[in-house]
């Protein structure tokens, strides 16, 4: 039997930093089109990358369409994903068995410079449109959202956005697919580093990512009980800030503590400003503090860890699989509403909706983080 290429499709693709729950969300969205909706999902090899590498190689020519469309006809599900050559894959139900668990995405992410030309967007809505795709989903960080809304707005197809990213410094929505999970992950590293610093008396700086901002560094120092959080909402560390950090410390542990684990975000900015890794600048203030003459801890040792990617893989928890399969299954209810027009998936109280490109940061989010670092600060007094 010949295979036929689909009369109508939605098209997902993933874009950026990866995220646990990015599989989670394709297994999803392709088995909601084909088991609910009955209609084809095409999955996306590295991102907008792969658009454009694919609208490169077809470039108005009428025969390398027909071939592009028979290759993904006939190249479907784990036949399509195994092809190097192929960028635009036609799921099916083995293609997704299986992935929900696994960390980053099957069909890999990618940055794509190339995209921030209007010409070459032009190409790509103009593949889609060829490919008969009536909507595409972008699941990433807010430069993947960027890419979306421009892609909204250049064109009559339905994108929809769904936040990803561990950092979780998208301010409309409460939480990001990768963030439960990269909590959960730096828990444990926190469990693990904490072993060391009971039995040596130390304290041991790590350094988390989050970008700008701090909300990775808050849950999990809430969820690890570390002793200490330190965030880039609280402005630039000049070196009284690091004094005033590192003689708390030490008034704890004269009052009974035996370690410390500070955890600092990556987005922390130092006056002067530093190069190198937080933790590192935060080692040496602290060990020059606790050194000092007459200082009680003088043999106090500081010992700095970059946790960096760690944070991104690993095992998807089960409340990340949820969210991404209530992201999928509201992005879904959108593409199929007559005026549903396009969005980004948002959580908000517990419950999903589709907000506009361009919403505004919500002043929950704020209220909520200086909320996290009060009852922290309660919490890990000593």
């Amino acid at each position: 039997m010949t295979a036929t290429f689909p009369e109508q499709s939605v098209a997902v693709l993933f874009s950026g930093g990866d995220a646990p729950g990015m599989n989670a969300f394709l297994r999803a969205v392709v088995r909601l089109g084909l088991n609910r909706e009955k209609i084809a999902v095409l999955g996306i090899r590295d991102g907008y990358r792969g658009l454009v590498r694919t609208a490169r190689a077809v470039n108005d020519d009428a025969e390398a369409l027909v071939r592009l469309k028979n290759d993904i006809a006939t190249h479907t599900g784990r036949a399509g994903l195994i092809s190097e050559q192929l960028h635009i894959i036609q799921m099916d139900h083995a293609s997704v068995s299986g992935i929900m668990g696994k960390g980053g995405t099957i069909l890999g992410s990618a940055r794509c410079l190339e995209f921030h030309d209007k010409k070459v967007r032009d190409s790509v809505i103009k593949l889609l449109k060829s490919l008969n795709v009536r909507a595409l989903v972008v699941v990433g960080g807010d430069g993947s959202l960027t890419g979306a809304r421009l892609l909204a707005q250049e064109s009559d197809l339905r994108v929809i956005g769904v936040p990803a990213t561990i950092d979780n410094d998208l301010q409309f929505t409460d939480m990001a697919l990768g963030v439960d999970t990269a909590v959960n992950t730096l828990v444990w590293a926190v469990d693990h580093f904490i072993d060391t610093a009971r039995s040596h008396r130390r304290v041991m700086v790590l350094e988390t990512m989050g970008r700008a901002s701090g909300d990775l560094a808050r849950m999990a120092g809430l969820a690890s009980g570390a002793e200490m959080i330190i965030t880039p909402e609280g402005g630039p560390l000049n070196e009284e800030a690091m004094k005033k950090l590192a003689a708390k410390i030490e008034g704890a542990m004269t009052r009974g503590r035996g370690h410390a684990i500070v955890l600092v975000a990556e987005g922390v900015e130092f006056d002067p400003p530093q190069k190198r890794n937080r933790a590192y600048v935060l080692m040496d203030a602290f060990q020059q503090y606790f050194q000092r003459a007459g200082a009680p801890f003088q043999d106090l040792e500081v010992r700095p860890s970059v946790l960096g990617h760690l944070q991104r893989g690993g095992h998807t928890t089960p409340g990340d699989c949820i969210l991404a399969a209530r992201f999928a299954d509201h992005a879904w209810k959108t593409i199929q509403q007559p005026d549903g027009g396009s969005g980004i998936t948002a959580l908000r109280g517990n419950v999903v909706e589709i907000v506009p490109y361009g919403e505004p940061d919500m002043p929950e989010r704020a209220a909520y983080s200086r909320e996290m670092e009060l009852l922290h600060d309660a919490l890990s007094s000593w």
